[in-house]
């Protein structure tokens, strides 16, 4: 009885992980597929703006005034609350003057030119991250993205359940036992850094608008906004400087950061906000991120030296380990999820995790769709509508992303309406690849052609940008644009990967089974 009942027991946890895997598989995929472009997109957004070819200046060696005093000396332009971003923050080269009530003032500091901002023409980065969490669904996606994180949680739990209960044998030699292998094999390497991507995705995404009900009992009524009560524990409202309506002189922003940076060496520093600029109560607050205290701050929590506008006098210095602990524990949350502050080496270790995850995903798919197509083995031809679902969202959307990276550089930038075509022609380019999908039988066929088409478009891209912006390899290099570079290195190695996967793959059922039997 109790060995019916252990069996009992597998069966229905088998049977459950196969119909929950099923429905959140392809939206996870979507989410992992375009989470890795999210990861790069510091370097993306540098990529893709041609105002942001010039080589990353040395915030010590700026001489801001130059560029900083012509603009708050106008009479039109506030003086209070005056948020400059230094070259660097989020891999960005350019210096920008901002004030919540005028437009970006953007410049060039290797050569004190202002330049024009591409953000209202420009937004590949953004979009591709956007899709990573259901943006353009608006709350139904981020919903429905919340919703298969937790669901994909759940499987991960079960999965691991399984595999320790379950003697797995690994031997077979069939595409069923090799697509079950890897499926198993690389989740239980791997699932913690996964299941932590989607535990915080969750969070993000679901946390807020879930918390509604949770807030109003909480707030007795008063609000069912989760916002309205973190905002005065994440981000304090500042009591107003008083100003004494006078004209000083103020301390150059060169000696302010040196200033700030022997107070707190320790802090990267990214914004400076002007209080009061050419008063006498003028205050200089200069923020950033802390790369000895990682996990802990950099969204919400940013260390702060808050110096005197007039002499550089310290007024405060807030450290990372000043803030109240749910702000340390919120900042950790975000931190594993954005991987705010970290190198170029880390964003591609994880990126590497999540495309082995990605494939991973894909070959617990290629598992149901085995089980399936074995019940039609010599009978007649194989054709499922949820295989070619996925052939389409999983496989399709690479050639489309791969034809949004050429129009970045292909579509000229005073087009009227840019955005919309970019992006309307990316989705029209994914939707034909769900058409070619379900009108050809073969998949094996599908997927080659797809992968084919995607490696063109990737492999072309380089091309594009260094034809289009006039910067070539040799150029990038002798200025010292080395970001960009290496995004043109990526997207052509990534190409060639997928023309080498095209060749490989087979053409047909038949070839299909020789294939993973003898290379998988």
């Amino acid at each position: 009885m109790q060995d019916y009942s252990s069996k009992l027991f597998k069966q229905r946890l088998q049977r459950v992980h196969i119909i929950v895997g099923v429905c959140a598989s392809i939206f996870m995929y979507i989410a992992v597929f375009f989470g890795i472009f999210a990861i790069l997109l510091p370097y993306i957004q540098t990529w893709e703006k041609p105002s942001r070819h010039f080589e990353v200046a040395n915030i010590k060696n700026i001489d801001y005034s130059s560029m900083i005093d012509p603009i708050i000396s106008d009479a039109d332009f506030p003086k209070n609350n005056i948020v400059i971003t230094l070259p660097g923050y989020h891999n960005d080269p350019a210096l920008k003057i901002s004030h919540q009530f005028v437009e970006p003032i953007v410049f060039n500091p290797n050569t004190k030119k202002q330049i024009k901002d591409e953000e209202d023409i420009s937004e590949l980065a953004w979009f591709l991250n956007s899709m990573h969490y259901g943006r353009p669904l608006k709350t139904f996606g981020y919903l429905l993205f919340g919703f298969v994180a937790v669901s994909v949680m759940f499987l991960i739990i079960g999965g691991l359940i399984q595999v320790s209960i379950i003697k797995y044998k690994n031997k077979g030699k069939n595409q069923q036992s090799k697509f079950s292998k890897w499926h198993r094999k690389i989740f239980t390497w791997l699932f913690a850094p996964f299941i932590i991507v989607t535990l915080t995705g969750a969070m993000m995404n679901i946390g807020y608008t879930g918390s509604s009900l949770m807030t109003y009992i909480t707030s007795k009524g008063e609000t069912s906004n989760i916002g309205v009560l973190l905002a005065p524990v994440l981000e304090p409202e500042k009591k107003p400087i008083v100003r004494k309506n006078d004209n000083v002189e103020m301390l150059k922003i060169n000696e302010l950061i040196k200033k700030a940076q022997k107070i707190n060496p320790n802090i990267n520093f990214e914004k400076i906000v002007l209080i009061n600029w050419k008063d006498s109560s003028a205050r200089v607050e200069l923020s950033g991120y802390n790369p000895k205290l990682p996990f802990l701050n950099g969204v919400f929590n940013k260390p702060t030296v808050i110096l005197s506008g007039v002499d550089g006098k310290l007024i405060q210095n807030i450290k990372v380990l000043d803030k109240h602990w749910s702000v340390l524990f919120t900042d950790s949350m975000y931190f594993l999820h954005l991987l705010f502050g970290v190198d170029i080496f880390i964003r591609l270790l994880i990126a590497i995790i999540m495309g082995i995850c990605a494939v991973a995903i894909g070959f617990g798919v290629m598992l149901f769709l085995e089980k399936k197509a074995k019940k039609f083995e010599n009978k007649t031809t194989f054709y499922h509508w949820y295989g070619k679902l996925c052939l389409a969202s999983m496989i399709g959307v690479i050639p489309a992303t791969g034809f949004i990276f050429l129009l970045q550089w292909l579509l000229p930038f005073d087009l009227e309406n840019r955005l919309i075509i970019q992006k309307g022609l990316f989705f029209i380019s994914w939707i034909a690849t769900f058409t070619y999908a379900f009108y050809e039988t073969n998949s094996y066929k599908t997927a080659k052609n797809f992968f084919y088409l995607a490696s063109i478009l990737f492999l072309i891209t380089p091309i594009v940008h260094f034809i289009s912006s006039g910067y070539w390899p040799i150029d990038l290099i002798n200025n010292s644009m080395n970001i960009i570079l290496c995004v043109d290195i990526a997207l052509f190695l990534f190409g060639l990967a997928l023309f080498i996967l095209a060749v490989k793959l087979p053409k047909n059922r038949a070839n299909a089974k020789k294939f993973f039997n003898a290379k998988v």
